[in-house]
């Protein structure tokens, strides 16, 4: 009997990976020989002002290189009109004196200085039916072309590894893209027509709480009832599954109940910089002083530009900047102003969250870590506790507390009930969230999974169990 070639694709909103599996081997594809794990793609696209698209620490180095210390250089442009109509009162329509038609320009500020555009977390585009893309450069791209982008990677890089075509492919998904069905549907579809247009003619999915138990159930085959605790880039997944094993049927898995929390890893760094770097850029300083003595602190709305990369720019626009420009000149701290004025305006705000994610996974083995970037002439060094680092994620934690408990209660079980928590993706690492699991259900054993390779594994060890037989 001959077994068609299937693939196992985990598209994270971090990373991205493959394996194969031929009922015993389980082998992953190597997709990127410049990451620490070459199994790992990082699931960035850079796309510059020639259409050349770049993927994975290629694209993080070329715009750290490229479009990190250069100026940047905002301007006001057209991007559409707005037509609106206002009633006007006690006339008809036709009459003199009735309804009046407003049209006038939209305006956007663009970094027109740019060399390539870097995007991440594309994965979490999905979510809603109003996302269809972005611009770049003049052209239109769907989220599906992105996505496809990455997928082509990975097909044509498992081609050449494995020395055979490969068009079938079983890709994980969300327990709940979204809690509309209508939105959660969309979704899917539009993962299927990016695997389409990546070359993939044979496509399924499967939830990847259930890869992860499949990758965990296919060492340990015993009937269990489980906790996957699936801890991304972009959400948490939490799904209780009861699994059956019979001598007959073998192993099977049934989902008790499953609860996504919008709590990931992205939001853990914001966190990072709200509570520890942001201050050192000023955000706990006063702007000016008032002519009563009375301190003018640095207003929130432009705090918040700061917990992400993506809107650290938007501190340049002509409304913002003055600000920062005051607060260099009248400030209580002008040091720290001049600072976040170089962060700004010479697009270092990706390079410092690099930063914090460094810090961050060193957190996971170390007492502290250093936060370290050197912005024009000031030189970043924040040392980070890990007792700090716990208290400035207190929300997060709170957040899946309250996951933790939905779940199992929704499964219909008391918490001593779960025999086995399987934790896997990157921030399920980080211990104060696996303290947090032991502390919420003390009875069960806590597997801290392969965190990267699980839900990889378990897809491709169901690909292979649901892939056609031909004689």
């Amino acid at each position: 009997m001959i077994y068609t070639m299937r693939l196992g694709i985990d598209f994270g909103t971090t990373n991205t990976s493959a394996a194969v599996f031929d009922g015993e081997t389980l082998v992953y594809i190597p997709l990127d020989p410049r990451n620490g794990s070459e199994y790992n793609l990082r699931s960035m696209i850079y796309v510059d002002a020639h259409h050349h698209v770049r993927l994975g620490v290629d694209a993080v180095q070329t715009f750290l290189r490229e479009d990190t210390g250069r100026p940047v250089v905002l301007e006001e442009k057209v991007v559409g009109t707005i037509e609106n109509t206002v009633a006007s009162q006690g006339f008809e329509t036709g009459e003199q004196g009735g309804p009046i038609t407003i049209i006038y320009d939209v305006h956007v500020n663009e970094d027109v200085g740019i060399r390539g555009r870097l995007l991440q977390s594309i994965k979490t585009g999905l979510r809603s039916s109003a996302y269809r893309g972005t611009k770049i450069f003049g052209r239109f791209y769907t989220v599906e072309e992105l996505i496809a982008a990455i997928l082509r990677h990975v097909r044509q890089r498992s081609e050449a590894y494995l020395g055979q075509p490969v068009q079938a492919a079983l890709i994980g998904r969300p327990v709940i893209f979204s809690d509309d069905p209508a939105e959660d549907r969309l979704a899917e579809e539009k993962m299927r027509r990016a695997a389409r247009l990546a070359g993939f003619a044979e496509i399924d999915f499967l939830p990847e709480p259930l890869a992860a138990a499949a990758f965990y159930v296919n060492r340990t085959p015993r009937a269990q009832t489980l906790l996957v605790f699936d801890f991304g880039g972009g959400t948490l997944d939490l799904t209780v599954i009861k699994v059956h094993a019979g001598e007959v049927q073998g192993v099977q898995q049934e989902v008790l109940s499953a609860v996504g929390v919008l709590v990931g890893g992205d939001d853990l760094d914001s966190a990072i910089m709200r509570g520890k770097v942001a201050p050192y850029f000023g955000t706990e300083s006063a702007i000016d002083v008032n002519f009563d003595g009375r301190l003018v602190p640095f207003p929130e709305p432009l705090a918040q530009l700061l917990e992400q990369w993506q809107t650290i720019p938007a501190l340049t626009r002509p409304e913002n900047l003055p600000i920062i420009k005051r607060g260099i000149q009248y400030g209580n701290d002008r040091a720290a102003f001049q600072a976040l004025e170089t962060l700004a305006t010479q697009n270092y705000g990706f390079a410092l969250f690099q930063a914090i994610e460094q810090a961050k996974r060193e957190l996971s083995e170390a007492d502290a870590a250093t936060i370290q970037l050197q912005v024009g002439d000031f030189q970043l060094a924040a040392k980070l506790a890990r007792i700090e680092f716990n208290r400035l994620i207190g929300y997060e934690q709170a957040e899946v507390r309250r996951g933790i408990r939905e779940v199992v209660a929704a499964a219909g079980l008391q918490p001593q009930q779960v025999d086995v928590v399987v934790a896997t993706g990157g921030s399920s690492s980080i211990p104060a969230f696996q303290a947090l699991l032991r502390h919420e259900l003390p009875g069960a054993e806590l597997v801290i999974s392969d965190i990267f390779g699980s839900v990889t594994g378990g897809l491709a060890i169901q690909a292979y169990r649901q892939q056609p037989v031909s004689a």
